[in-house]
């Protein structure tokens, strides 16, 4: 059982520190002016259902009697998916991000109607991400539920707490220290356009994730 631990948590670290798992989060915030709570809030819960999600599919897998290469099967089928929607997310908002520095150029008068729509863009855009991680797989974490069935539920518990735990802390430690190292460069010169930008960095990472197969 000792083993399943220390593996839980040397894996979670490794997990943890794909750029899907912290990048879209300070690209995201770092746009939307996120302050440090709502950073941690919104990476934790995403973190937790990432985690959470794995689990119940385990879980599922397990009751219907499926061998573990069957669910390795359907989490594998979930990573294909949600690289691609990470990629359409990140188009779809870099094109938002066109259309809302386009009305930067509009008269004042607009104000208003402008402020209006980024705030429901912002929401839009939260949630969707959030979704995104919840619905991307947790490949790691099942084999190491499945290993630990056999000492009983309460290890099973305490691989999910450990593997869950130590995932959440290293996205919270890559985001926050992202978003300090981005707090003392200006880059005032893509401040307009930081919309784009964040909507072309997470397509790209959704990207690299298919490409490399992480």
């Amino acid at each position: 059982m000792e083993i399943l631990i220390i593996s839980a948590l040397s894996i979670g670290v490794l997990h943890a520190m794909a750029p899907d798992h912290w990048l879209p989060f300070v690209v995201l915030g770092k746009a939307q002016q996120w302050n440090g709570w709502k950073t941690t809030r919104v990476v934790s819960l995403a973190g937790l259902g990432h985690v959470g999600s794995s689990v119940l599919i385990t879980l599922l897998g397990l009751a219907l009697g499926a061998a573990l290469e069957h669910v390795n099967g359907w989490e594998e089928l979930r990573g294909n998916y949600a690289s691609l929607l990470l990629i359409g997310f990140g188009l779809a908002y870099a094109a938002w991000g066109v259309y809302h520095w386009k009305q930067h150029t509009h008269e004042h008068t607009e104000h208003h109607h402008h402020v209006h729509d980024g705030n429901k863009a912002a929401v839009v855009s939260y949630w969707t991400l959030f979704a995104l991680i919840v619905f991307g797989p947790c490949e790691p974490l099942i084999p190491l539920l499945f290993a630990s069935v056999g000492y009983g539920w309460m290890a099973v518990v305490s691989i999910f707490l450990v593997f869950g735990v130590v995932t959440i802390a290293m996205m919270l430690l890559q985001v926050h220290l992202a978003l300090l190292g981005l707090s003392m460069v200006r880059f005032h010169f893509l401040k307009d356009a930081s919309h784009i930008v964040a909507g072309a960095v997470i397509a790209l990472t959704g990207l690299a994730i298919r490409i490399l197969g992480i």
